[in-house]
């Protein structure tokens, strides 16, 4: 009597393994190819995993709740499990963009809590993917605005401390110079110059690489915002192309209209000098 339970919790067991690989999956897929996964694509990662049509339908619905979960988790600023979620959800519905979007809104929190450039990465390749599901999509360019000028301030704010660092340094080291000189004490002042240098120039250099750091990462993400335009110019000089072939398309198919009407009308048949008899 126990026997079928077990193998029905086996089942199940194995059922939602099979999920996870799936949403492991199609993850990994998006980020390697850095664009939304095709039907096509989608069905073969379902297939190797022996899911079913209608599993996916249910995990379709069941991604609603994942995205429910996710919204409050995102209004706690619990960025990890919001994205947790999020990850979950898209799996399943790789081009529903109020996710996408709510995914980088997460991204860009936590990148604003923690400063990491996997954050910052990962935010713009999903609005790239928005803007590939919708090139007119004005809330994606909104939170690309809104990224940038999170840096932008992050920068500044760096650069700031840096330099007050720089002139409280300085401070200290006027302050000894002019004590010690007043109580004439040169060994004693030397000793204690030579260990504030070292010391600023230690800051100093830090202070370099940091800088370093930052400029070359915001040539990257200008460089990255670069891709992304010239991406948007080529899609919409295809779409122009498209319309063109369209209309010329449709203006022959006019003319050949216009030349069987012309051909089936009697009166076109019959000579003008008959016409007037």
């Amino acid at each position: 009597m126990m026997v079928q339970p077990m193998e029905d919790y086996n089942f199940l067991n194995n059922r939602n393994q099979a999920i996870e690989n799936y949403i492991q999956r199609v993850t990994e897929l998006t980020q390697l190819k850095q664009t939304i996964p095709t039907n096509e694509e989608l069905l073969k990662i379902a297939s190797e995993l022996g899911i079913s049509d209608g599993e996916i339908a249910i995990a379709q619905k069941q991604s609603q709740a994942h995205f429910l979960r996710a919204q409050g988790y995102y209004s706690l600023n619990h960025w990890e499990d919001a994205i947790a979620e999020l990850e979950e959800a898209l799996a399943f519905n790789p081009s529903h963009l109020p996710m996408l979007h709510l995914l980088i809104n997460a991204y860009i929190g936590r990148w604003k809590d923690k400063h990491n450039r996997q954050d910052e990465i990962q935010a713009r390749l999903r609005i790239k993917q928005c803007l590939e599901i919708q090139p007119d999509d004005q809330e994606s360019l909104k939170l690309l605005a809104k990224l940038d000028q999170s840096i932008r301030n992050y920068q500044y704010r760096f650069w700031s401390l840096g330099a007050i660092t720089v002139l409280f340094c300085g401070s200290i080291i006027g302050f000894f110079i002019s004590d010690n000189l007043s109580l004439n004490l040169f060994n004693k002042n030397d000793q204690i110059l030579q260990n504030l240098q070292q010391e600023l120039n230690l800051e100093i250099d830090t202070l370099r690489k940091e800088q370093t750091l930052l400029y070359n990462e915001s040539l990257e993400q200008l460089r990255n915002q670069q891709r992304i335009n010239n991406d948007l110019e080529n899609r919409i000089i295809e779409l122009q192309n498209q319309i063109k072939n369209l209309e010329q398309k449709n203006q022959e198919l006019l003319n050949k209209i216009n030349q069987n009407q012309s051909s089936e009308n009697p009166f076109n048949q019959i000579p003008e000098s008959e016409i007037n008899e």
